[in-house]
């Protein structure tokens, strides 16, 4: 039985999947009639599914890089999103899950055939994110870093706080049906409507008239309201989507690194903005993001040790490369940072 908050997720993940268009991902959408079967993926009853090594897994958000870089074989990524409250952080159970799901497609190797003799390989590289819009517990980061799935959150990124706002107001009186139909409605809806199609809502539907309208207005526009989006790695570690309503200005990078510090305030959001550069200039930028507590609390762990924050601030917190479309051209960029960053957002993070 499917519940609202399961369809608040899949109305997340479907903004996500919006977000990672504009980073320059192809989106698998298997409802679309450009949709065509490829090698272990088919559309299913209910959706995408994905050939694993011991069964087929439906993954309703799927992404794929198409700019493969030498040494590499092509990346597909699975998405999955949370959209709790804002007092309950996703726990272990859900990247724990994501483990066993990447692990079973990971193994689906393919057969090769060279001269008469089949060789079996991978032929893909496979990932797993998950999104939170209130943050994760220890333990799911713990876990998630020791098994390689990435987490990002949007707890305190103000550019997204409207769309987290309009999706939880999505609730029993916007849909007339509960399980799988539900979900599917909302999420196909809300992607054609993102992709500016037709939604198809003659006769009966299985969202409500407010359903319908919440959709079209408030999540639509909100989503469609952030215009920035770049993801990113600090220091090659810990992912980060960087958000700004408004696309980056070129004049700000003129150059592939920038010279950066971080702005924070009393409510904890913060913000990447260039050193070099003053408010109103045309090279002035702010990159909106969050970060897991536990990445602060990692810092403040060791603060009485001076050689040992020097250390974690070179390993872990000394610059992030991010890509996304800058001026109508693909770019990767370096955003350097300043060492006394993550003072400030440890120092701020114990006020909160």
């Amino acid at each position: 039985m499917a519940t609202i908050t399961q369809i608040r997720g899949a109305l997340l993940e479907e903004a996500v999947l919006f977000l990672l268009k504009k980073v320059g991902y192809d989106v698998v959408d298997p409802a679309s009639p450009s949709f065509r079967p490829i090698d272990g993926m088919r559309a299913g009853h209910s959706g995408l599914e994905v050939r694993g090594r011991g069964t087929w897994h439906q993954i309703d958000a799927f992404a794929l890089w198409p700019h493969s870089p030498a040494f590499m074989y092509p990346l597909r990524l699975v998405v999955e999103a949370k959209c709790y409250g804002s007092h309950r952080p996703v726990g272990v159970e859900i990247p724990r899950n994501a483990v066993g799901v990447l692990k079973d497609i990971s193994e689906n190797y393919f057969t090769y055939r060279r001269r008469g003799q089949e060789i079996q390989g991978p032929r893909y590289n496979y990932s797993a994110a998950i999104f939170s819009t209130s943050g994760f517990t220890r333990g799911a980061v713990e876990y998630a870093i020791a098994h390689q799935i990435f987490l990002i959150q949007y707890a305190n990124v103000a550019v997204i706080r409207p769309l987290v706002e309009a999706i939880l107001q999505f609730d029993e009186d916007c849909t007339s049906v509960r399980g799988q139909d539900a979900i599917s409605a909302a999420r196909n809806y809300l992607r054609d409507r993102l992709a500016e199609r037709d939604a198809l809502v003659d006769g009966p539907h299985p969202l409500t008239e407010q359903g319908i309208q919440l959709i079209n207005g408030s999540i639509v526009e909100t989503c469609q309201a952030i215009r920035g989006s770049y993801f990113g790695m600090l220091q090659g570690r810990w992912p980060m989507h960087l958000l700004r309503a408004e696309p980056l200005p070129p004049s700000a990078f003129q150059g592939d690194t920038i010279q950066c510090s971080v702005v924070g305030n009393d409510r904890g959001e913060w913000t990447f903005v260039p050193l070099d550069a003053e408010r109103g200039s045309n090279r002035w930028f702010e990159l909106e993001f969050s970060l897991p507590s536990v990445v602060a609390d990692m810092v403040a762990e060791s603060w009485d040790d001076p050689i040992a924050v020097a250390n974690i601030k070179q390993d872990y917190f000394s610059y992030i490369d991010f890509s996304g479309v800058i001026g109508g051209i693909r770019r990767n960029v370096r955003l350097q940072l300043n060492r006394d960053w993550i003072r400030q957002y440890v120092a701020r993070h114990t006020e909160i």
